[in-house]
């Protein structure tokens, strides 16, 4: 907007404003190309403004927190958890650490 001799506000021509916006847009659609291709390769969450682009990896919807130890990554014995293997977090998309330790492949037992 911009204002004439009496200081009355005039609009602004109609397709000025869409137009400085669809700049704006091709201009950041251009600066974000790369990443935004990167993002896209690795399945992440893309929002986009004209001005800003946030990234956002879905595989942090499973992490959760372990309830065994209260997400402190310690038992009361102070030993490491063994459900969260002292993270304090559980990957809902892993399963659940073994209570035996893996016996190494190959050889006898």
């Amino acid at each position: 907007m911009h204002c004439n001799n009496k200081n009355m506000r005039v609009p602004s021509p109609p397709g000025l404003r869409m137009r400085i916006i669809a700049l704006l847009w091709k201009a950041g659609e251009e600066a974000f190309a790369e990443i935004d291709a990167f993002a896209w390769v690795q399945r992440w969450e893309i929002r986009r403004t004209w001005h800003t682009h946030t990234y956002r990896d879905t595989r942090f919807d499973a992490l959760t927190a372990c309830k065994v130890c209260s997400a402190k990554g310690r038992c009361p014995t102070g030993l490491p958890c063994r459900r969260c293997r002292g993270t304090g977090r559980v990957n809902l998309l892993e399963p659940p650490a073994s209570r035996r330790p893996e016996r190494p492949s190959g050889g006898r037992s």
